[in-house]
């Protein structure tokens, strides 16, 4: 029956189109807040991330196989997307780095069912000028088509990042992979084995508080050891099992306690929660659920940022869109894009509205003042398409 409630492409696209020239009704939110979409881009890619590609000082928009340069966002090629059937475009993790240090922003990407781990170089002021698309080359050979989504991040605070890729099969080992040089000088990354284990979802922060990062995921958290992290297993705790959590989990001391909380959603069903992390027993910590909300699906992407310009972050989440081809619960209900604020009096939140109706998140939501107005704008890429949320 879900597959009857697809809309095929071709409507999609007829749909999409009317909407760039009618933008849809956007709500207003809590806080005097609002926001203005605008359609980049309608295909089936579902990462984006924002950089300054040319070097003009504004952020420009990195989506899959184009980028858009600001201040108009006129669509410009990067490089070839494969597709990975029935519904998906192979790009679940897209990240900007100066991978060679030339001072100019590449890309590092992987896909669906995809084995290498690339980057694609920056051609500089006259390739973009001219359109060209971008030299790929190889990271590395990751073995690993069943990955879930992937992150860009300093792990070890040593002021290089790593990439992390999750996978959604148990028996996979979980991976970091460290950028470095063969014996000819060319980048590459090398694949460290953090634990033999792995699933869905992923969270990054300090859970134990010693100051170093500590990998979250379905089955528990990977403790960073004191010293080395990059020789022999990290240790698993097993303090929680979830179901299809979001990627990322967000990390955060919500009641002010001292202690790591962390929020997740279900990335496949109905359920957005907070885990309270109590007073530790022994080698273990002790977490409490709560629910923020339980009333829409797909909770896959979140992101924290401080949208209102008040000095607290806030919850920023949404619906994606065909998270599994219409086979989910909820994958037929409304899209939706709402942002959380969290109440330390009453330790609840509050939604607002951003976007409701006809746009969704895929597997990442981006922020940034794209027009440097002050006020922080919102990028999401998914199967209703890529947008820009601009805060009025």
């Amino acid at each position: 029956m879900e597959k009857k409630k697809f809309i095929n492409k071709l409507t999609l696209g007829i749909v999409l189109i009317l909407f760039a020239h009618h933008p849809p009704l956007i709500a207003q939110s809590g806080s005097e807040l609002s926001f203005r979409p605008q359609l980049l881009l309608i295909d089936n890619n579902e990462a984006c991330s924002i950089g300054d590609v040319d070097r003009d000082g504004l952020m420009d928009v990195i989506a899959g196989r184009l980028w858009f340069g600001a201040p108009e966002f006129v669509p410009r090629p990067l490089r070839p997307l494969r597709l990975h059937p029935p519904e998906y475009a192979s790009n679940n993790g897209e990240a900007n780095w100066d991978v060679d240090g030339d001072g100019w922003v590449d890309v590092i990407a992987t896909g669906w069912g995809e084995k290498r781990l690339r980057w694609f170089k920056n051609p500089g002021m006259n390739g973009l000028r001219k359109g060209l698309e971008w030299k790929e080359y190889v990271l590395a050979d990751m073995d690993n088509p069943h990955g879930e989504a992937a992150y860009l991040m300093d792990i070890d605070q040593d002021g290089q990042p790593e990439y992390i890729m999750n996978s959604y099969v148990r028996t996979k080992p979980f991976m970091v992979w460290r950028f470095s040089r063969d014996s000819a000088g060319v980048r590459i990354c090398e694949g460290i084995e953090i634990g033999p284990h792995n699933s869905h979802g992923a969270g990054f922060g300090d859970v134990n508080g010693d100051g170093k990062t500590d990998i979250l995921f379905d089955d528990g958290w990977y403790e960073q050891p004191d010293k080395d992290p990059w020789k022999g297993h990290w240790v698993l705790h097993r303090d929680w099992k979830l179901k299809g959590g979001s990627c990322p989990f967000q990390v955060i001391d919500l009641n002010q306690d001292g202690r790591m909380d962390f929020i997740w959603g279900r990335g496949h069903d109905y359920g957005l929660y907070w885990m309270e992390q109590g007073i530790p027993q022994g080698d273990s910590t002790t977490w409490t659920r709560h629910t923020i909300d339980e009333s829409w699906s797909q909770v896959h992407a979140l992101t924290w940022a401080d949208l209102d310009g008040d000095g607290q972050g806030e919850l920023i989440t949404g619906k994606r869109i065909w998270a599994h081809t219409g086979k989910d619960p909820g994958s037929a209900d409304p899209s939706a894009i709402y942002r959380y604020v969290w109440n330390e009096a009453e330790a609840k939140f509050q939604r607002y509205t951003i976007a409701e109706g006809n746009i969704g998140t895929g597997l990442f939501i981006r922020t940034a003042d794209l027009n440097t107005d002050g006020k922080m704008d919102l990028v999401v890429a998914g199967k209703t398409g890529t947008y820009i949320l601009w805060q009025e």
